[in-house]
């Protein structure tokens, strides 16, 4: 029995509409993916489900496997490329799109090539604006922050605000309305989807409409939330040169 040794890399990225284009352009860049590994064989295959319907592909063209779907029902669509050195050593690259996460996850048996391909499947999926990393990720986050401490914010908005009111500078009262929002947006956001749950977002578009994917709540309440901090500090530089 040969013993095989299983590395893994997995990286998940947010939720995103992405373009149909860019399917096909994962596809025809695997093909084409690490081409001076010594493998002896590459496969190419793609699968993508719906409720009550399964279709797989394979090979360049493999990404039209939603093609027999509807994007409104699409569950799952997985592109995976198949790199063998021999019977036991190879390398699984695995793309999967869900409504709820794009997830990359590299499975190296014994070739020592995982590390490598793993980071150069992250510089592709971000080339081709699949992955979310980068500064709309870095706003997710921090807005993830502002959710948590929300209730701090708004203390210091109310505060900043009680400051103005005995007839201190504008500054507080521009930090007050900043944090105030900072704090606010957060739960704006959890009401509004208590009252009118968003409909389940589309894996795949044919075209995909301009700022569809921007963070605009996220953006909106981690600018306020910057802005309150640089008008509190004014405020306190300035009453300290007093």
């Amino acid at each position: 029995m040969v013993s095989v040794v299983r590395t893994q890399y997995k990286e998940e990225y947010s939720s995103r509409t992405t373009p149909k284009a860019a399917l096909r352009a994962l596809v025809e860049a695997l093909a084409d993916f690490k081409l001076g590994l010594p493998t002896t064989s590459r496969k190419i295959k793609a699968r993508a489900v719906s409720p009550g319907k399964t279709t797989d592909r394979e090979g360049p063209e493999s990404w039209k496997a939603t093609d027999p779907h509807s994007f409104a029902d699409l569950q799952q669509v997985s592109v995976e490329l198949l790199l063998a050195n021999s019977e036991h050593r190879r390398c699984e690259i695995h793309v999967e799109f869900r409504s709820g996460h794009t997830v990359l996850n590299v499975s190296d048996y014994d070739t020592g090539w995982g590390k490598g391909v793993f980071e150069d499947m992250r510089s592709l999926l971000r080339s081709l604006g699949i992955s979310s990393r980068g500064f709309n990720d870095f706003l997710r986050k921090a807005y993830g922050l502002l959710d948590i401490f929300q209730n701090v914010l708004l203390a210091f908005s109310a505060a900043a605000f009680a400051v103005w009111i005995t007839g201190r500078g504008a500054s507080y009262l521009y930090a007050a309305l900043a944090l105030f929002v900072a704090g606010a947006m957060p739960a704006l956001t959890h009401s509004f989807r208590f009252f009118s749950a968003p409909r389940r977002a589309l894996i795949f578009q044919e075209t995909l409409a301009k700022g569809r994917n921007f963070p605009w709540a996220e953006t909106t309440a981690v600018i306020a939330f910057v802005t309150g901090v640089l008008q509190l500090a004014k405020a306190l530089i300035a009453l300290l040169w007093q």
